[in-house]
């Protein structure tokens, strides 16, 4: 036991806390940190406490710790205090950025803030443009294999679809087929242009053109393989005198067949 222990009365002598401390000063020092950390403590109010009390508690709670949220007790009001100390504004009109009214309030509704919803918007708004240029190269692909594949007939066959919509569908299905972007879907106008082949040369009178301007590349072949086949045709017959204009004919099939190599 230390020299100044023998100082203290029997009632502090033996404590086993003081019994760790070697020498006064060491004990001046234990007791000078203790006093230094009430006085930077901060004492919850009882359970008697008032407002001003406890306003001074959270002043000074808050004023120790800046991070700290403090929620009211009420839960709607703790909710939207919280929300707004992550960033959500006073109202969905006030969000930064121009999206659709119902997305806006459905986002201040569930707690979002303003960067959050920007962020959003912002993403799905380039992941549309994304799929818009997919979609435009993949349309304007099709167009193109329809063309090779037309050939020569091509303007034709456009022709037949068109005459086939206007002569079939009434003018709210012309709009929605132009809405919807069908109008300019290659499966769409394959199907119309057969249906407007069907159409006689009365029934597209005044739609916009007739429908005999020239062959597919199938229906070219189709064409020159039963002239090649045919022995009396003009075509196979040098000395027939048709045999010339025969030839011009030939000549404009091939090309039809293979309009890419004309």
């Amino acid at each position: 036991m230390a020299e100044w222990h023998e100082q203290l009365s029997d009632d502090y002598r033996g404590n086993e806390t003081l019994a760790n401390i070697p020498d006064i000063d060491t004990l001046a020092k234990s007791y000078l940190d203790a006093q230094s950390y009430v006085g930077g403590a901060i004492r919850i109010p009882g359970d008697e406490a008032g407002e001003d009390d406890w306003n001074a508690f959270n002043s000074k709670l808050q004023e120790k710790v800046p991070t700290l949220i403090n929620l009211p007790s009420d839960e709607e009001e703790a909710k939207a205090a919280l929300y707004a100390r992550l960033g959500r504004p006073e109202n969905a009109q006030a969000y930064s950025v121009e999206a659709d009214p119902e997305l806006l309030n459905w986002a201040y509704e569930n707690g979002l803030s303003d960067s959050q919803v920007r962020a959003w918007v912002e993403a799905n708004g380039a992941r549309k443009d994304a799929q818009s240029q997919q979609s435009e190269a993949d349309l304007e692909q099709a167009m193109n294999d329809l063309h090779k594949e037309w050939g020569y007939a091509y303007d034709q066959n456009l022709t037949a679809a068109k005459n086939a919509v206007l002569a079939f569908a009434d003018e709210d299905t012309q709009q929605f087929l132009m809405d919807s972007g069908m109008d300019q879907h290659p499966g769409m106008i394959r199907l119309m242009a057969k249906v407007g082949a069907t159409l006689s040369e009365s029934e597209t009178k005044g739609l916009g053109g007739g429908n005999q301007f020239g062959l597919s590349p199938d229906q070219a072949l189709t064409q020159i393989g039963e002239i090649q086949r045919n022995a009396e045709h003009p075509y196979n017959n040098q000395r027939s005198p048709g045999h010339r204009e025969a030839v011009k004919k030939m000549e404009q099939l091939f090309n039809q067949a293979y309009p890419e190599a004309s």
